[in-house]
């Protein structure tokens, strides 16, 4: 049997911030990721693994 649970948050003006910030840095190092595994599938490369991800793709803002 699967159990789901719904949550209701209800954060603080800083809180939302800080949340908001969290999320985009997400969406950038997503989205860089995605490019780059598109360009090595474009130059017939194989998919990188974890390490070469981490080691090309990072935030630091």
């Amino acid at each position: 049997m699967k159990s789901r649970f719904k949550y209701l948050i209800y954060p603080t003006p800083g809180q939302k911030y800080r949340l908001a910030k969290l999320f985009g840095c997400t969406r950038v190092v997503w989205n860089d990721s995605l490019a780059f595994c598109q360009e090595k599938y474009k130059l017939g490369d194989k998919k990188p693994g974890l390490s070469e991800l981490q080691k090309t793709v990072h935030y630091s803002g």
